[in-house]
């Protein structure tokens, strides 16, 4: 699961077929790391966060790479704009390497969270002479707040932090939003179907690894395919039931969901 479900681009799996009290039970026995970072994640997908503290203490003090990266992208699923407020909850960025801040950068955005801009602003600044960081960094901040209309592409960090105190004085800040707008299923269940319906009539893969792990991720149900499936008569339709069945759950705009559970 480690090195599958790390990337950005992928789901974190089915929802265990054990139920909250046999997961529970498990931690208690749990000898590494590793395992109880997997029994936590099963447990969120059950929809109880009540661990969430015992999840944050873990990842901000573990010294295990493959735990620490994998629980960034957990973190950033599942954590609120209360949880990102709280600079303690992200201890584990004061020293982190190189890998888990372009691990932070690369999850950032599904945070779905404002709050997340000042770390990456920090970060920013302490990696800015760094080039492929510098850019996944600022990469992420213009996918959040969409500063690079207002700063543009050369802006300093100040211009950075300017215009993203301008941005949030036009929103809600309670809310969350992807990609500069309330984050809704429906909004991105439209552009999964457009590429669908054009990869169909071309003969070319699905080729859309974020808007299809963020569904997957929010309901807890998979995309029917993956990046490289090639979609076609025989498959197309499998992602119209995909899609008629969201739609028929009753999401809220503007909210941030964890397998079908609003946080």
């Amino acid at each position: 699961m480690w090195t599958k479900y790390k990337s950005s681009g992928t789901w974190y799996g089915p929802v265990s077929d054990c139920d909250v009290l046999q997961i529970r039970e498990s931690m208690v026995r749990a000898k590494t790391e590793k395992e109880l970072l997997r029994l936590l994640l099963e447990l969120f997908k059950w929809g109880d966060f009540s661990q969430k503290p015992l999840f944050i203490e873990l990842l901000n003090h573990t010294e295990d790479e493959v735990v620490l990266h994998l629980g960034i992208r957990v973190f950033c699923s599942i954590c609120t704009h209360e949880d990102l407020r709280d600079s303690n909850n992200l201890y584990f960025l004061g020293c982190a390497e190189a890998e888990a801040v372009r691990v932070f950068a690369s999850a950032a955005e599904s945070t779905l969270s404002l709050e997340a801009i000042p770390y990456l602003l920090a970060l920013l600044e302490q990696w800015d002479g760094h080039a492929d960081i510098s850019r996944a960094l600022r990469d992420s901040i213009d996918a959040i707040t969409d500063c690079r209309k207002v700063a543009g592409d050369r802006a300093t960090i100040d211009e950075l932090g300017q215009a993203y105190v301008e941005y949030t004085e036009t929103l809600d800040t309670q809310k969350y939003y992807y990609r500069t707008k309330p984050a809704f299923p429906g909004d991105l269940t439209k552009v999964l179907m457009q590429r669908v319906f054009m990869a169909a009539n071309q003969g070319q893969s699905l080729d859309m690894d974020q808007i299809s792990a963020l569904l997957s991720i929010w309901s807890g149900e998979k995309v029917p395919g993956e990046s490289h499936t090639v979609i076609h008569s025989g498959n197309y339709q499998h992602f119209v039931a995909y899609v008629q069945n969201l739609a028929k759950k009753p999401w809220e705009k503007g909210a941030k969901y964890f397998y079908g559970h609003q946080l």
